[in-house]
């Protein structure tokens, strides 16, 4: 990139002092720079553009510059009009007056500039049309939006229409260290790191947070600091997060909550960092070399890489959804800080969920605390030889077969929660209740077996009366799994013989004294 250029010695905002001055200092739009360039090469400049793209990426920047590159004058040629607060239509009259004006003056170019141009009202934007449709042959108008889709089609119809895109936050850093040698700022790269992050391919809001931290802490900035500056959490605080869904320790996730408020955040603020924060885990499991990743600051990082140890991809899959819920409802809370408090809560104990996922984590536990509490061969041999109604096998197939059931269980078991929730819909209250008392596994046939337990002989006969539940959970696994399968209802020992066993587990995880 060349140099950046400052228009003077005066005090200046540094976005405007460091604002690209030529097509060159145009950073991360390099497909709208080699458009532009082209046609003013070509002398084939369009009479209306319509620039679209985030805020703060070089849209009003590249209109400046095609003003100065076709000799316009920034005083006398260049009429910029913000649409925003200038959106009725005697604005737009009043400009189209002056437009109509300038037709008998001809001579060089004239710019307009309309930033915000969704914001103009139907009348507006439908008295802006003729003049758009048919103005004078030196007059040109570019027009800046972040919603394109608000802008009518009559008005995106009649335009050159050029997509502006974040800017990638490597390009983003290359500038903020070019600014800090300029202004003898000394940051380290990390903080730049986190600057760019934050400014979401804004580089406006990036040189903007860069002159911010600097005019507030100096030299002594620290990481804290930053964060407090952009209202998000910090590495420390997303590693407490981490800990507290390890150890499911309610305590601390209120602990770093309560924190957050003393420190000026909002729970908007607290939820849009662990989205964040989740989303590149998610990134991080299944998207590895994504260019996002690489310029995350070295503490980030570090709290990513321990929790993907940490967090499974259905313990993963389970919070996003917590996430996308928590997105959609806290906005329109009036309890916004108990919304996020319960969210949080949710977030470390899953029985604290209602949702299918959640019920389908705690069965896990369930099964991985109850397998824990038969460490013998022997036990576990005799919950299979009751389930298949003490059939005598020799020992050598009895530990193939365990083997080839639990394998079978662990692919079904990724469906049955979706099986579940689409049968929630279908079935009556009733009806539900029985699939949520039954244990299904997958024989070594294929077969899929819903065992019921032999103390509860009325939900083996109703099963047994209808085979409305078995078509249906055929069907379901029809569609979500692709596969036929054979449904068959069996009664069997289900639970743990042991007092120590299941039950006891299921104390600990739902928090309960006596589950009888």
């Amino acid at each position: 990139m060349c140099k950046l250029l400052a228009f003077s010695n005066m005090e200046q905002a540094f976005y405007r002092k460091y604002r690209p001055q030529n097509l060159d200092e145009m950073v991360g739009q390099d497909e709208a720079v080699a458009l532009i360039s082209s046609q003013i090469s070509d002398d084939k400049i369009g009479h209306a553009y319509l620039f679209s793209g985030p805020k703060g990426v070089g849209k009003t920047s590249l209109a400046r510059i095609i003003a100065k590159e076709l000799g316009c004058d920034p005083i006398f040629d260049v009429s910029e009009i913000d649409a925003a607060s200038h959106n009725k239509v005697d604005d737009i009259r009043d400009m189209n007056e002056s437009v109509n004006f300038i037709a008998t003056s001809p001579g060089k170019k004239r710019i307009f500039i309309l930033d915000e141009v969704h914001m103009l009202s139907n009348a507006a934007s439908n008295a802006f049309l003729k003049t758009l449709e048919e103005p004078p042959e030196h007059v040109i108008f570019i027009l800046a939006t972040t919603e394109p889709d608000r802008v009518i089609e009559t008005i995106r119809s009649r335009t050159t229409q050029v997509v502006f895109k974040k800017i990638l936050d490597e390009k983003i850093i290359n500038v903020l260290e070019q600014i800090s040698r300029e202004e003898k700022i000394n940051f380290k790269k990390d903080i730049l790191q986190i600057i760019a992050s934050y400014s979401d391919g804004s580089l406006r809001d990036a040189i903007n947070l860069l002159e911010q931290a600097n005019n507030t802490f100096g030299s002594n900035l620290t990481f804290e600091n930053i964060f407090s500056l952009v209202g998000k959490l910090g590495s420390s605080e997303l590693d407490q997060i981490i800990e507290s869904i390890e150890f499911q320790d309610t305590s601390k996730i209120l602990s770093v909550i309560r924190d957050a408020y003393s420190k000026g955040l909002q729970p908007s603020d607290i939820t849009n960092s662990v989205s964040e924060f989740f989303r590149n885990l998610f990134y991080l499991k299944y998207l590895p070399d994504d260019e996002k990743l690489k310029s995350l600051s070295e503490n980030f990082s570090k709290n990513l890489e321990k929790a993907n140890e940490k967090i499974s991809a259905k313990q993963l899959v389970r919070i996003l959804d917590l996430i996308d819920e928590i997105n959609s409802t806290l906005p329109v809370s009036n309890s916004q800080h108990l919304k996020l408090e319960l969210f949080m809560m949710k977030l470390v104990k899953p029985e604290f969920g209602s949702d299918v996922k959640s019920i389908g984590y705690r069965l896990d536990l369930l099964e991985g605390q109850s397998n824990l509490s038969h460490p013998t061969t022997d036990d576990k041999s005799d919950v299979n030889n009751s389930i298949k109604h003490n059939e005598a096998k020799p020992e050598p197939k009895k530990k193939e077969k365990k083997s080839t059931k639990k394998q079978s269980i662990e692919d079904f078991d990724i469906f049955w929660p979706k099986i579940l929730n689409s049968l929630k819909e279908i079935l009556s209250s009733r009806k539900f209740s029985y699939l949520t008392s039954i244990k299904p596994e997958v024989g070594e046939n294929g077969d899929l077996t819903l065992l019921v337990d032999k103390n509860n002989e009325f939900l083996f006969d109703e099963l047994k009366k209808s085979s409305e539940i078995t078509d249906l959970v055929k069907s379901e696994i029809a569609k979500l799994m692709g596969i036929e399968i054979n449904v068959i209802i069996e009664i069997s020992e289900i639970a743990n013989k042991s007092e120590d066993g299941g039950i006891t587990a299921a104390q600990e995880i739902f928090d309960v004294e006596d589950l009888s």
